[in-house]
Formats: structure tokens, sequence, C-alpha cells
């Protein structure tokens, strides 16, 4: 059946070390029925329908040549990196965008061919041109160590974030520690404050008359202070309704000034006219400016929203990227 191979067709297929499987139109790769075979180090895939590597595919270690041109796969598996005997590798003509970090481990990969991949820009440059054999050379050293240092970066990185997190919650500890204590011995100062002052209860009976007194009148200084708080309170809620109106209305009549004429230019004009004439106000002249500034609201808005943009980044780049520069395109914090 076509795209289906069974163990003995595999077998078939098997000349000395070189496993051809090119050309079979598989859609998935038959892990298990190849790994039956165990005598070849040189496994060939082009030229089928494959979109995916499976997990189990980097169980198949002895391979040494690998070649999956011309096919549709969008991304490798991360444990790729398990490959550690892998020299040759032929990526041509895929829909790859982003290489797996364990490719940085695969440290005797001497060949690699990336071409005619959708690669992230920054994975693009590392990798350069493949043309012919120095430059698939020089393309796996250079995207081998590239992968390599993102990966001590986000290690270095994750580890960074773990210790601020432990130092963090010891500051926490600490300081709900010293709250504890405090509030401990403040307690005990309240109740050796009160057992004080119920000594002293008997010896100042007419203290405490005064103190009666003493105290309504301070109840009633707070209740008009409260009474007058209370007016303050209303009174600029009054304030901050009328200012809130008189914006609305505001709002209401730029829109008018400038929506009206659309629907009706001849009465538009009369009305601007007539309001100039007896009321001495220019609408015309406000309306011309609010056109003026409507055009050029887009404008000052991007040219606000890019400034915005470089001072965030600028900002993030200050205080939360530690390392000093961002991470490459395609790769992220786990």
């Amino acid at each position: 059946m076509p795209g289906k191979l069974s163990a003995k067709d595999i077998k078939d297929k098997l000349f000395d070390d070189n496993l051809d499987l090119s050309l079979c139109e598989l859609e998935d790769v038959p892990v298990r029925e190849i790994a039956i075979a165990r005598r070849f180090s040189i496994l060939d895939l082009s030229n089928n329908y494959l979109t995916t590597l499976p997990p189990n595919f980097a169980t198949l270690a002895q391979i040494v040549k690998l070649d999956l041109s011309k096919n549709q796969l969008t991304e490798l598996p991360e444990n790729f990196g398990d490959l550690k005997q892998l020299r040759h590798l032929d990526l041509y003509g895929n829909q790859i965008s982003r290489l797996p970090l364990s490719l940085g481990q695969l440290k005797k990969l001497k060949w690699l061919d990336l071409k005619e991949n959708p690669l992230t820009p920054s994975v693009a440059s590392i990798a350069g041109p493949c043309n012919n054999s120095k430059e698939c050379q020089d393309c796996a050293r250079n995207v081998v160590k590239y992968l390599a240092n993102v990966a001590v970066t986000i290690e270095e990185e994750k580890l960074r974030r773990l210790t601020d997190a432990q130092e963090s919650e010891k500051v926490v500890v600490t300081t709900e520690k010293k709250h504890k204590k405090k509030k401990h011995k403040k307690k005990n100062a309240n109740k050796d404050k009160i057992t004080n002052e119920g000594d002293e209860v008997s010896a100042q009976d007419d203290k405490d008359n005064g103190l009666v007194k003493e105290t309504s009148l301070n109840e009633f200084h707070n209740k008009n202070n409260f009474s007058i708080g209370g007016t303050c309170y209303s009174l600029c809620q009054i304030f901050y309704q009328a200012v809130l109106l008189s914006i609305v209305i505001m709002l209401l009549a730029v829109l008018f000034v400038a929506v009206f004429p659309v629907y009706n230019y001849e009465k538009s004009e009369e009305f601007f006219a007539y309001v100039e004439k007896h009321f001495d106000f220019p609408l015309k002249g406000i309306r011309h400016e609010i056109i003026k500034l409507a055009k050029a609201f887009p404008v000052i808005m991007e040219d606000w929203i890019n400034t915005a943009i470089l001072y965030l980044k600028e900002l993030y780049n200050r205080y939360f990227n530690h390392t000093g520069k961002l991470l490459p395109d395609g790769y992220k914090l786990v």
C-alpha cells in the first residue's frame, strides 16, 4: 500500500549500511519497523510527505547521515539532539522556521543544509548559504555553536529568576517574623499598661469625671467635623459632576460642528453665519481647526505609539532583561 511499509519492505530497501526510503510516499516515519534493521547508519527519507517526526525518532541513535530533504516538515522534535552520532543532516526544501535547542548538542555534526526553509531571521543569518561543501560545513558549525549558546543563555536566565524568587521569599519570611515579634512585644506592652491603669483607678475618681466631660466635648466636635466633612464632600461631588457635564456638552458641540455639514451643508452654513453674526462666535474657523486636527490625529497617534514602544523596549532591557539583550527570535523561557 502506498505510504505504508512493512518490516519486510524496509529490509528489502537496505543495501549494506544504507537504508533508502526516498520516494515512498511516506506520511509518517515507521520508526519501529526501521529499528528492526539495525545494520544501517545512513537513512534517506527524502521526497516524501512527512510533516513531523515522531518523538521516538531519536531512538535511531546509530544514524550518521540523515536526508530529510524535500518533505513538508515544519519542525524537528525537541529531543533531536539525542542523535549523537549524526554527522550529515540535509533539511533542504522543508517548512522549518525554528530549530530545537537540542540540535546544539550535535558536536559531531559536520554538514548541514537549511536552504529553502522559512527560518527566523536570527537563525537564517547564522546559517548562511549552503551552495558548496565548505558553506554547508560552516553552516553546521555555526548553527550548532549558536544554539548551544542560546541554550546556555536561557538556562542562566532561568537560574537567575529562580535565585531572585528564592531571595524574595526569604525577604518575605524575614519580614513576617519581624512583624510577629513586634506584634508580640506590643501585645505585652498593652497588657502591662492595662494592669498599671487598673491599679490607679481607685485614685482617679475626680479626674474621671473631668475625662467624661472632655470626652463628650470631643464627641461633639467630631460630629461637627464629620458634618463639615460631609458638606465638603457633597460640594466636591457637585463640582465634579458639573465639570464632567461641561466636558460632555463641549464634546457634543464639537461633534455637532464637525458632523452637521456632512449631512446638510447649506443648512449648516446658514446656521454658522447666524451664530457668527449674532453671537460673534467663529464657528467656521473652529470647524476648520477640528478638521485639520482630525486629519493630523492618525499621524500624531502613530508617532506617539512608536515613541511609547521604543520607551517600553528600553525599559524592559534596562530593568527586566538582565542578560543585556533580548532572546533570539523563536526562543523563550519555559
